[in-house]
């Protein structure tokens, strides 16, 4: 009987740890100014000018290194309008165009 509960605290630890070892996946509104001026300048490369009254967000995971935790981004989103005239666009953290819909793309090199 000891063994079994000894054998089940363990199984149980193993099972806490790599749960918590797992990245969390999130997303965040952020400001115009909080977006990489990497992204922003290939935006206005490959998109043109930044239309006004829309949003961004970044998608990013959190994963445990060590004692600290750090926030990786995956994607920085700006997003605009409703279903009918809905814009959105995606750019990696590097500044690439991932997805765009909604805009017509002035560059098409990319």
């Amino acid at each position: 009987m000891k063994k079994k509960i000894t054998f089940m605290i363990i199984a149980l630890f193993c099972l806490a740890s790599s749960i918590l070892a797992q990245a969390v996946k999130k997303t965040e509104t952020i400001s115009e100014d909080e977006v990489p001026a990497a992204i922003r300048v290939a935006f206005l490369e490959d998109l043109g000018p930044i239309p006004e009254g829309g949003y961004w967000t970044v998608n990013f995971s959190v994963s445990n290194e060590g004692v600290k935790s750090v926030a990786k981004p995956t994607w920085y989103t700006y997003r605009k309008g409703n279903k009918q005239d809905k814009i959105e666009v995606r750019y990696s953290p590097e500044g690439k165009l991932a997805f765009a819909k909604g805009l017509i793309r002035i560059n098409q090199n990319t």
